[in-house]
């Protein structure tokens, strides 16, 4: 969306998911293989071995069934509506986090680091400054008028940054 008001409410949405999919299998696929190695080899060498260590071999696939959940629901939606800046990051925060116009000081763009494009989902609260990373090397910082700041990756800076503006000038 533009910085063009719309019937809803929204001058400005962005959805950002987790993408890093294939890494993810990789690194499930590897760990399968060393586990079904391990217990092949046991058996192999120990052949009156417990069967309780096949249901042990199932035990990290549930572990990746339950992670592989978690990151398909990974999301970090931003928003400029008319009444401030909303940023939700799932699944740890159910809610928008509101920040109004008039907290906000200034907005710019920035660049990330050099492994910030690494699997970086997280955030990161410092006493004057919060960090929300979904692993894109666009980032825009906001300023706000208490002394804090806001560093949000964005895919768009510059709509985000543009929205921002055209609403603060209103």
């Amino acid at each position: 969306m533009s910085a063009i008001q719309s019937e809803n409410g929204l001058i400005f949405q962005e959805k950002q998911y987790f993408d890093k999919w294939m890494q993810f299998f990789a690194l499930a696929g590897l760990m399968m293989m060393i586990n079904v190695g391990t217990l092949l080899s046991i058996f192999y060498i120990v052949p009156e071995a417990p069967s309780v260590l096949l249901i042990l071999a199932g035990i990290p696939v549930l572990v990746f069934a339950i992670i592989g959940f978690l990151f398909s629901k990974m999301e970090m939606a931003t928003e400029v509506r008319h009444d401030g800046l909303h940023i939700r990051y799932r699944p740890t925060q159910r809610i928008f986090r509101h920040f109004p116009f008039d907290l906000i000081g200034s907005s710019q763009r920035s660049k990330g680091g050099l492994f910030d494009g690494i699997n970086n989902w997280r955030i990161r609260r410092y006493p004057n400054k919060t960090i929300y990373q979904c692993g894109s090397h666009e980032k825009v910082l906001i300023k706000l008028t208490n002394g804090k700041s806001l560093l949000i990756d964005s895919k768009r800076p510059d709509e985000l940054i543009a929205a921002i503006s055209s609403m603060k000038k209103m």
